[in-house]
């Protein structure tokens, strides 16, 4: 069976996840720890997978 458009629905929105990066980075004053450099990394990619299920395929 091939996946559906819903297989790759994001758990959360661009904007919650952007509202948590900004939190992240406020929170440590633009200075990132070794544990916040991964969060980060986490959260972007999590964008970015939310970036691509918004996506809409051309006709």
């Amino acid at each position: 069976m091939s996946p559906t458009p819903d297989d790759f629905a994001p758990e959360r929105s661009l904007a919650e996840i952007n509202a948590d990066i900004r939190c992240l980075f406020a929170r440590a004053e633009g200075r990132l720890s070794d544990t916040e450099r991964i969060r980060h990394a986490a959260l972007l990619q999590e964008w970015a997978t939310a970036v691509r299920a918004s996506v809409v395929p051309a006709a």
